[in-house]
């Protein structure tokens, strides 16, 4: 057969060579993956990494969140597959009422073996990663029955004790409790809603502090956001920028922004992954003066050993002497 001829004849070959690699717009964004999804409503752990390396980021963070998910809320999984087989289960009951008078087939028998087989080895997802769309920065939604908070301050006393590095291009993992948009009245509602501990009547009086960062939102200003949120928690507790017993985190990107409640968040290392592991200044400055006393004191005990073996050599020479004479 020959070639098929052009649907427009009047094109030379080079013109049909380009309407070939031409590509719609919408085509190019199919991928979930190259979509800001991130809404309001979400709860989850918003994460700092190195540029270029989101996807390995997500990936080890999610190891790590499901590692110790499964330590803080032991058998999740199967409660969350218990629940929804209690609604299939439900379903099936249901039919079962309808069709009460329906004989019964052995090859149904199997069918329901086999869907039984096939839930016995489902899993649930507990985590799922989001782009952001920005370097740098990554999003991930957590179950709904999972507080991002207490897992996270888990992480990190865990951490803490053991030292042990489980995490290579992770940055700051940030407690998602509260996920709004970059409007100041829903962030001043959100923050709200992560301190109403705090705000509550019968809440003993504490030290809190803010930590606000602010990218590719121009009409939200860091001056702004600081006194509107601080302004209810001033009635009953005082700031303390240094050793704040509570920090509300507010992490504004794009259209969207995520607000977290932290306990000891500069005891917590800031919940940076990367710095967790220095070793701290004061112990670096201790280190240093305890190895300067230990090379002067070196020092001190060589120099009196060698004034002592010349005073001995001396005696030794005087001895000779008065032998000779």
């Amino acid at each position: 057969m020959g070639k098929r001829s052009s649907d427009k004849p009047g094109q030379s070959s080079s013109q049909q060579k380009r309407a070939k690699r031409f590509q719609p717009m919408t085509d190019r964004f199919k991928n979930s993956q190259s979509v800001f999804e991130i809404s309001p409503g979400m709860k989850g752990i918003f994460a700092t990494c190195n540029r270029h390396k989101e996807k390995k980021s997500a990936h080890e963070t999610i190891d790590l969140l499901e590692e110790y998910a499964s330590k803080l809320y032991p058998g999740i999984e199967d409660e969350i597959m218990n629940d929804g087989e209690e609604d299939e289960d439900a379903d099936a009951d249901a039919d079962a009422d309808e069709k009460a008078d329906a004989p019964k087939v052995d090859i149904e028998d199997e069918i329901a073996r086999e869907v039984a087989g096939m839930k016995s080895k489902w899993k649930p997802k507990l985590f799922r990663y989001y782009n952001t769309m920005i370097d740098c920065l990554i999003f991930i939604k957590c179950h709904r029955k999972i507080d991002p908070g207490k897992l996270v301050q888990f992480i990190f006393d865990d951490l803490t004790k053991t030292m042990q590095r489980k995490t290579r291009f992770t940055g700051r993992i940030v407690p998602a409790q509260v996920t709004t948009t970059s409007k100041l009245d829903a962030i001043v509602k959100g923050a709200t809603e992560v301190a109403s501990e705090l705000l509550a009547e019968d809440a003993e009086p504490s030290t809190f502090a803010l930590v606000v960062n602010i990218r590719y939102c121009d009409a939200l200003k860091r001056d702004d956001v600081i006194p509107a949120v601080a302004a209810p928690l001033d009635a009953k507790h005082k700031v303390d920028l240094k050793n704040a017993k509570y920090t509300i985190v507010i992490e504004a990107f794009k259209s969207m922004c995520i607000i977290g409640l932290v306990e000891d968040f500069n005891a917590r290392r800031r919940l940076n992954l990367q710095t967790l592991f220095d070793e701290p200044e004061a112990k670096k400055t201790e280190s240093k003066v305890e190895e300067t006393v230990a090379e002067a004191a070196v020092e001190a005990a060589s120099e009196s050993a060698a004034e002592t073996v010349s005073e001995e050599a001396k005696d030794a020479v005087a001895a000779i002497a008065k032998a000779e004479n």
